[in-house]
């Protein structure tokens, strides 16, 4: 049968069903090979990072209580800040609260700002001691501005007054 074909056809012949075959091989075979393989790495990329993340989380804890500490504590609501600025006030001997302004909130895209004015008086120690105490201990907001001012009562005694603004973070994400 195949002697009626010249060798130069039988090799055509040859490198044709040789091409058929390797290609078949390729679509059945090495097709899915070469995309598992492929596959593989991406998920294996994708362990490593998920990994890095991990072993991060005990940096991301320590970096969220610095923030806390910062900014104020997260999770506490509003009239819970105010109420605890009041009860933390009148906890220090000696000092009166004068005035206390409403919660301001001002929301933006990301977050909401809130913002607690309080105004006490007192003599000079007990004021520089209840805003120290509230730098110091009092972690629920922090205070982002002091102003020591005086008034005259009645035109004869000066009154002393510390007037301190509170402010909250909270991410409304």
């Amino acid at each position: 049968m195949f002697e009626n074909y010249s060798y130069k056809q039988k090799f055509y012949a040859l490198v044709i069903i040789f091409f058929m075959l390797s290609i078949t091989a390729y679509k059945r075979s090495f097709h899915t090979l070469f995309e598992v393989v492929s596959e593989y790495r991406t998920l294996s990329k994708k362990a490593e990072d998920i990994d890095k993340k991990a072993k991060n989380n005990g940096t991301l804890k320590n970096d969220v209580e610095y923030l806390d500490k910062i900014i104020g504590k997260e999770g506490v609501t509003k009239e819970m800040v105010q109420q605890g600025i009041i009860s933390f006030a009148t906890t220090n001997s000696g000092v009166s609260i004068n005035d206390l302004k409403p919660i301001h909130d001002y929301p933006e895209t990301d977050y909401h700002i809130i913002t607690n004015q309080l105004d006490v008086t007192g003599n000079a120690n007990q004021l520089l001691e209840l805003a120290y105490n509230f730098e110091k201990k009092f972690n629920y907001s922090r205070i982002v501005s002091q102003n020591f001012y005086t008034t005259k009562k009645n035109n004869k005694s000066e009154v002393l007054h510390l007037k301190m603004i509170f402010q909250n973070y909270e991410n409304t994400k």
